[in-house]
């Protein structure tokens, strides 16, 4: 009896499945599969369009890299400004692409959950159905049912049909438990893209900033010249003397600060004990007696007290470590391409410090805490450089001094170590 029963159960949520009217869901997902490969159209097209703008950026970059190495006119100069907002615009173009690849992204992904919850509440509906059919089964009588079959032929051939359709009902509720994985996975995905579009938004205003930042660099420079290649030369004079007071003064001060450093009571050395603050960067000048230093004399005394990473205008900078702001500045505001530009210095809890020098725009303050990896600003090529760059250099914490430079406001002074020894 408990065999028939079972087989008179299983009869019955059988027909439930294949009796029931045609759900709404076959048209729906005719309809969200012809508006995903639509989006997915716009999606690859916009791809298509960043490729290039990713092109036109690297082929300014290379026009900036070329005015940079000859810019001693006037001429050079402003082309070298010119490509530098054009590059850019062309950055904040790519942005803004990317901005709507990743709503048409957000988009398809909300029409596949939207397609998946539909699937989900039209098989609920027909379990809600079946477990009504079961129950009205139930109530009947074993006899009754029985002989609603004209053999007992029949109604085994029907027990041994539904043992085979039984695994199909197994694999659909297996099925199910998928779908609603996949479900969670696409809402998953749906929230990281969300994150991701609102930093490229973020992002767009930084790099709107920074091109009108450097749009006033190039107005500043043709007020300051009246356009006048005289003019120009003379400028370029000022601020070398200037420079040249700067490092003389920054080298005397942090040769001293030098002799308190205790190396002991610093982390010992090796890779990854800080961060490198540039994604992917690339060291261009190292540390100590390099080429350049020696034999342009920069730095007054042949000596590079950071290193140089390779960085476009308006490349994210990120702390190399936990820590709290120490202070931020603008050398330029008193001396205008005389030092360090906009500057960061960060105080870590392992006894370092770090500069973050030449930025386009700073984005933390005096007193903040930030963490390993957080965005504090953005590259760039203000103070005294030969191209965009970020300048990096670590200190003995406890030998940082904040002091009033004879010339160029407040600058970091400090025991300098060798940043790749951390990095």
């Amino acid at each position: 009896m408990i065999q028939w029963r079972i087989a008179v159960l299983t009869i019955a949520v059988l027909m439930a499945i294949f009796v029931l009217p045609a759900s709404r869901f076959d048209l729906d997902i005719v309809k969200a599969d012809t508006g995903i490969m639509d989006l997915q159209k716009q999606i690859d097209n916009k791809n298509q369009e960043i490729d290039t703008l990713e092109a036109e950026i690297k082929k300014f970059q290379g026009n900036i890299d070329e005015a940079e190495n000859t810019a001693s006119t006037l001429s050079k100069e402003i082309l070298r400004l010119n490509s530098q907002v054009k590059q850019l615009n062309a950055k904040i173009n790519l942005t803004q692409k990317k901005i709507s690849e990743k709503e048409l992204e957000i988009k398809s992904l909300g029409l596949n959950i939207s397609d998946t919850k539909i699937f989900l509440a039209d098989r609920q509906d027909i379990m809600g159905k079946l477990l009504k059919n079961l129950d009205q089964t139930e109530s009947e009588d074993y006899i009754q049912v029985f002989l609603k079959y004209n053999s007992l032929s029949d109604f085994f051939n029907t027990i041994e049909s539904t043992r085979e359709l039984n695994q199909g009902v197994k694999q659909n509720y297996e099925d199910l438990k998928q779908v609603k994985t996949e479900l969670e996975n696409e809402k998953t995905k749906a929230e990281t893209a969300k994150k991701e579009l609102a930093n490229l938004k973020r992002q767009l205003m930084v790099e709107k900033e920074i091109e009108q930042e450097s749009k006033t660099e190039k107005a500043t420079l043709l007020k300051e010249t009246k356009n006048q290649e005289v003019a120009y030369q003379k400028l370029l004079r000022d601020r070398e003397i200037k420079r040249a007071e700067i490092y003389d003064e920054i080298k005397n001060i942090e040769n001293q600060l030098k002799k308190k450093i205790d190396l002991g009571t610093l982390p010992s050395f090796g890779r990854g004990i800080l961060l490198v603050p540039i994604d992917g960067g690339v060291v261009t000048q190292g540390f100590g007696h390099t080429n350049f230093s020696i034999y342009n004399d920069v730095y007054k005394n042949g000596f590079h007290n950071g290193v140089d990473i390779r960085a476009p205008i308006g490349t994210i900078v990120r702390a190399t470590e936990n820590g709290r702001v120490m202070a931020t500045g603008n050398a330029d505001i008193m001396c205008p391409r005389g030092s360090y530009g906009k500057w960061i210095v960060i105080d870590h809890p392992n006894n370092l410090a770090t500069l973050y020098a030449h930025l386009s725009l700073v984005l933390v303050t005096r007193g903040q805490a930030v963490h390993r990896g957080d965005i504090i600003g953005y590259s760039g090529n203000t103070g005294y450089t030969t191209g965009p760059h970020l300048h990096f250099t670590v200190y003995d914490a406890r030998t940082v001094e904040l002091r009033q430079s004879r010339v160029c406001g407040v600058l970091p002074y400090g025991g300098y170590l060798n940043p790749l020894n951390y990095l």
